[in-house]
């Protein structure tokens, strides 16, 4: 399934609450009718926000909502907890988790294999599925060989389709800001078994990241960029709390990029 999650450059933990509130509101007014959202709603200190988070984020329509686990150092049954609690809050919603790093920041930094977290998360009514961050695909197969109906979305952009041969539903991640039309077509590439076309595709997507990449740009102002260079939408500067405070891009700082961008990218 295609989707769009409002948090999806990664700024929410670095927002507070209110303003958290304020993003998803705009976000779920403006695609009402038009696109399921998910609203993430983790990275508090304070846990009582997420699940006020949650609360708001059904209120308002959204599709779902998601979190990331409480912090390394928690606990796989600390993180169950927290995660019934952010169901509870939105028990009418889909909700889904985030697989990072071979599931250790589920964890405290332990291994864990996907039937075991499977089985603990079956504490969590509402869960339906997992944003898997990660390039062991090994493990996407398993959980969906365990449990077929589970919702997987990948957050690997630059290995989109092989995830997708794996087994992957669709993407979240970063870079599908700026490419979700191009991402939209690759996957149906790959459903049509046209491969060499879709990793044509998956080429040109990887140049924009790597155009992206180095330090003097950074993800986050770069997609910004393209998002009011090429798309018309202006949206502004990066977080004063994140890692990108006061970086901001215009055609001439980062006018390769933009050129990559359009020399690469589908738009529709």
């Amino acid at each position: 399934m295609a989707c769009i999650c409002s948090a999806v450059t990664g700024e929410g933990a670095h927002l507070n609450v209110a303003k958290r509130k304020q993003w998803a509101e705009a976000v779920l007014a403006a695609a009402k009718g038009k696109l399921p959202i998910f609203v993430h709603v983790g990275y508090n200190e304070n846990l009582d926000d997420s699940v006020e988070l949650a609360a708001h984020a059904a209120e308002h329509g959204a599709y779902a909502v998601a979190s990331v686990g409480i912090s390394e150092q928690a606990s796989l049954e600390e993180n169950v907890a927290y995660f019934k609690r952010i169901s509870a809050a939105a028990p009418n919603i889909p909700f889904y988790i985030y697989w990072v790093a071979m599931g250790k920041t589920l964890t405290g930094g332990k291994s864990v294999d996907p039937a075991a977290l499977l089985e603990a998360m079956k504490k969590v009514p509402t869960f339906r599925g997992i944003k898997f961050t990660d390039n062991n695909f090994y493990i996407l197969e398993r959980f969906k060989k365990i449990r077929p109906d589970l919702n997987i979305l990948t957050g690997a952009d630059e290995l989109a389709i092989c995830s997708q041969l794996m087994g992957a539903d669709g993407n979240i991640g970063a870079l599908q800001a700026i490419t979700c039309y191009h991402h939209k077509v690759m996957m149906e590439k790959m459903n049509e078994g046209k491969y060499d076309e879709a990793r044509d595709l998956q080429r040109r997507a990887n140049d924009v990241t790597e155009a992206y990449t180095p330090a003097a740009i950074g993800n986050l102002p770069g997609i910004k960029l393209i998002l009011e260079q090429v798309f018309n939408i202006p949206v502004g500067y990066c977080s004063p709390d994140g890692p990108f405070a006061g970086v901001y891009h215009t055609a001439s700082t980062a006018s390769e990029l933009v050129e990559v961008f359009n020399r690469n990218i589908l738009v529709k």
